[in-house]
């Protein structure tokens, strides 16, 4: 299906189980990780019942990666994450990899305990701003001192 700059509907999801849709945002997240820092070695647990999908080495630290995939949203310029699920099951992630299929780039946002996340991918069209981050101030996976 070629680009299109319009965030998928409903009905575009229909072919799409929960298990195929998070193993397209997986596989992004190691492809990214593995091209974008080959400093880092990246690792698939075979059991992620602990929350993490993806564990990553760079060299001093381990970093827990959890990948949400998005492939629609309800709103035209933002997406909402919601980490409460992994509050309650007291994931330890260090990372929330979140892969926006419409635009095929991933958002690394290091996770401090928050229950949910707005995150814009496009001007609001009455420009606000107020209890929004912009998607792409996240493209870059965080580095800990």
């Amino acid at each position: 299906m070629p680009y299109d700059e319009k965030p998928r509907t409903t009905e575009d999801m229909e072919g799409f189980s929960p298990m195929k849709t998070g193993i397209i945002g997986e596989t992004a997240v190691i492809h990214d990780l593995t091209i974008n820092y080959p400093e880092y070695d990246v690792y698939k647990p075979i059991v992620d019942d602990k929350g993490v999908d993806i564990l990553v080495s760079t060299g001093v630290s381990y970093r827990k990666v959890q990948v949400k995939t998005v492939m629609w949203c309800r709103s035209e310029t933002s997406m909402e994450v919601d980490f409460r699920k992994h509050i309650k099951a007291d994931h330890k992630i260090d990372v929330f990899a979140v892969f926006f299929t419409p635009i095929k780039k991933i958002a690394y946002i290091p996770w401090e305990g928050q229950k949910r996340l707005t995150l814009a991918f496009k001007r609001a069209k009455n420009n606000q701003n107020k209890k929004r981050e912009s998607f792409y101030n996240y493209l870059d996976f965080p580095v800990w001192s």
